[in-house]
């Protein structure tokens, strides 16, 4: 059996690298990227290379529609993990064009319904425009990173501004669904590799906790009690909101996911997406002390810019 080709958009991220790595890993795809000219020799580009990543010249924002299907000719399934606020449209018309036979929008954020997050209702717009275009699609939705839910050690500074991670947003009672960062790539190559999944919506995720427990896990690994870090309220979380790009990001998800619990994978489900787990029995996700122990060993620092 031949090998399906999978086309990148956005590989340079976070969590385009841990897809890229995990398709090549599987030995099952050809897998190539489109790269940025000024992020060509960036070290994690050059390691995608040495794995195997195909390398393509170019930039969805800059290059006409006629060069972007070129990038997209012979591409089976099309993955993109570019920001938001780029423009995905021309690059998805492409791909219809190009005769590709599924496309992965830029989502992989947590199920979070259209009118509560202006950064989801960014992503379900892209969704209605590849339905009314009938492009063959998966659209991926990916639990919060459960580095989001455990408090920052007291040495370390928050990202991506100094105060997040050291706050105790909301109630803490509420469910919500998390996922561990690196395992994101290994769920995204099962999805993309099944037919059960085309023209589905598949919320890929690890377990489902409370901001509770996993606060109460953090102090028996630590040692650390956390009593110093402020508790907020949902209006204070609303008011956080509208102080800065970043606070809009991070405290909408907190709006959605800590205070009205729109992750949880029962309201997921309720909205018929599919659920990974229990499509793909195979995979093995972490147990939440697992993911603390990792966590707490080496906890991880991400840099952002907008």
């Amino acid at each position: 059996m031949s090998r399906e080709t999978v086309l990148l958009v956005g590989a340079a991220g976070y969590t385009g690298r841990e897809i890229a790595k995990a398709l090549l890993d599987s030995g099952h795809f050809n897998v190539h990227a489109i790269i940025r000219p000024s992020s060509i020799h960036k070290p994690e580009v050059e390691e995608l290379e040495n794995l195997g990543l195909g390398i393509i010249k170019g930039d969805i924002a800059e290059d006409s529609p006629q060069q972007i299907q070129e990038y997209l000719t012979g591409v089976d399934i099309l993955i993109s993990t570019v920001i938001p606020h780029i423009d995905q449209r021309p690059l998805f018309l492409a791909a219809k064009e190009a005769g590709v036979k599924r496309v992965i929008p830029s989502d992989f954020g947590p199920h979070i319904p259209k009118g509560i997050f202006w950064a989801q209702d960014t992503k379900l717009s892209v969704r209605d425009f590849i339905r009314e275009n009938t492009i063959p699609f998966t659209f991926i939705e990916i639990a919060i990173w459960i580095n989001n839910l455990f408090p920052l050690p007291p040495a370390m500074s928050g990202y991506p501004f100094p105060e997040y991670g050291k706050e105790f947003r909301g109630t803490g009672n509420v469910p919500v669904t998390w996922v561990d960062y690196n395992n994101i790539g290994k769920l995204v190559t099962l999805i993309v590799a099944d037919p059960r999944t085309l023209n589905n919506t598949v919320y890929a995720y690890d377990g489902e906790t409370t901001l509770e427990e996993t606060w109460a896990l953090a102090v028996e690994l630590t040692g650390e009690d956390f009593s110093e870090y402020p508790k907020i309220t949902a209006e204070e979380i609303e008011a956080k909101t509208k102080t800065g790009f970043w606070q809009s990001v991070m405290y909408g998800y907190d709006k959605a996911l800590l205070v009205r619990g729109d992750s949880a994978i029962s309201k997921a489900l309720e909205d018929g997406v599919l659920d990974a787990q229990k499509l793909f029995p195979q995979y093995q996700p972490l147990t939440l002390k697992e993911a603390g122990r990792k966590f707490y060993d080496a906890p991880p620092v991400f840099t952002y810019n907008h």
